[in-house]
């Protein structure tokens, strides 16, 4: 069983990978778009070091994601294991596909105004339409499940902390981006806030 989820659990973070490569390789390529400007540029204080908060623990959780994909079985040895319940474990690769799905969507709806972090640079589009409708934030959405489903693929204290610091270090980065666009598209920002949760459900 540890095997099915181990292949499963590498898949996904192949497909959430490439995906996210190829988004920055395409508009880069075809726009002349860097989609990744985290922690680059010219950037007040508090935004850069919440951007590279997130850049520091996003890399942590891919490299443990793969690392764990691989290797379960030794590294369990060295971290221990919070229990042993294969419904959970393959309820958290259901909870990662979800989020890398959700992640995809998130991708694809927003085309050319894509970007990792926030761009003082150029004016881009608000995006409203397509899995935005649901969520003001549908990428870190994503996000959020992906390293869920990490902690419940693989249930140790490191997953655990791995979990609860992104899940902060993208709140925060949530909040810097709000700004960000109220500053940009104002009223029209404000109205969409309005009709649109920041996550799902508040």
């Amino acid at each position: 069983m540890n095997n099915l989820k181990n292949i499963l659990s590498l898949i996904l973070f192949c497909i959430f990978l490439i995906s996210y490569l190829m988004k920055l390789v395409i508009l880069y390529k075809k726009n002349h778009i860097k989609g990744n400007v985290l922690a680059k540029g010219k950037k007040l204080a508090k935004i850069h070091y919440t951007e590279l908060f997130v850049k520091i623990t996003t890399f942590v959780w891919g490299a443990t994601w793969f690392a764990f994909s691989l290797a379960e079985s030794y590294i369990v040895t060295l971290v221990g294991e919070q229990f042993d319940n294969p419904f959970i474990h393959f309820f958290g690769v259901g909870v990662a596909a979800l989020g890398c799905f959700i992640f995809i969507q998130a991708m694809i709806a927003m085309r050319t105004s894509w970007r990792v972090g926030i761009d003082k640079t150029t004016v881009t589009k608000l995006i409203t339409h397509g899995i935005y409708k649901f969520s003001r934030n549908a990428a870190f959405v994503g996000f959020d499940l992906m390293f869920l489903g990490l902690y419940l693929m693989y249930p140790n204290l490191l997953t655990l902390i791995i979990f609860l610091l992104n899940i902060v270090a993208i709140h925060l980065l949530i909040l810097q981006e709000e700004q960000h666009l109220k500053s940009v598209f104002g009223a029209e920002y404000i109205k969409y806030c309005n009709r649109t949760p920041r996550y799902i459900l508040f």
